[in-house]
């Protein structure tokens, strides 16, 4: 390990890790609101993943053959068309590739406006003051 300045040792790394979690803690302790807030978050985020998933759910293997229908409907110069578009697989291949893209975005979009909506009490000033003081009293 010496030999490889690039690379830390396993304990210096467990050790680090351990420090970040105890500032973490120390955070949560010494910021008003902040537990609520992260317990008001996590409640929120679950709610929106259920909705999302309520939302844009897995096809069913009904929907695969009704898109694979679909897409045997078409003329083939339009079948052709969209096969291209997407690498010369069938579109019933894309199904569940869409309705986690778009559960993914779903839950994003929601999760930012729920940030928006309700700031954290943890501003970066803040952080930094009591990430100093932690340093001091626990770091190097």
């Amino acid at each position: 390990m010496a030999n490889n300045p690039g690379k830390q040792p396993p304990l210096a790394k467990h050790r680090r890790e351990d420090l970040e979690e105890a500032r973490e803690a120390y955070l949560l302790e010494h910021t008003p609101g902040l537990k609520e807030h992260d317990a008001a978050q996590h409640k929120a985020f679950l709610q929106i993943e259920e909705d999302a998933l309520a939302r844009h759910p897995d096809p069913t293997p009904n929907d695969i053959a009704a898109a694979e229908a679909a897409a045997a409907a078409l003329p083939s110069r339009k079948r052709t068309e969209t096969q291209l578009r997407r690498s010369f697989e069938a579109l019933a291949v894309h199904l569940p590739q869409d309705a986690r893209r778009k559960r993914k975005s779903f839950v994003q979009r929601g999760q930012r406006a729920w940030n928006r909506a309700n700031p954290t009490p943890l501003t970066s000033d803040l952080e930094r003051t009591l990430t100093a003081a932690f340093m001091k009293a626990f770091g190097h």
